[in-house]
């Protein structure tokens, strides 16, 4: 099953970053594009880990995130975008 969501604000700009090995540390090299799409992806049952991706307007992928639970994963959309469980939209695979 997958969930699908437009996203319509942005409340953690910055959260999602490329990064680089630079002297043996971590460095923030850009930010990732803001996502226009999230699509939530769920293999198995709502309490089993699942996938959040991120998309631009034009279709690419501008990030991902693993998540242990569908609840956890709408509650990271909420954190993020704002949005609620009733803004996705299920869909079939």
């Amino acid at each position: 099953m997958k969930y699908v969501a437009t996203v319509t604000k942005v409340l953690k700009p910055g959260i999602h970053t490329v990064g680089a090995l630079r002297d043996g540390e971590v460095v923030k090299v850009a930010d990732l594009p803001h996502p226009h799409r999230l699509e939530i992806d769920l293999d198995g049952s709502p309490d089993q880990p699942c996938m959040m991706y991120r998309y631009t307007n034009s279709g690419e992928s501008c990030g991902d995130t693993w998540l242990q639970t569908l609840a956890e994963a709408f509650a990271q959309a909420a954190f993020e975008y704002g949005l609620s469980e009733r803004d996705f939209h299920a869909v079939s695979e």
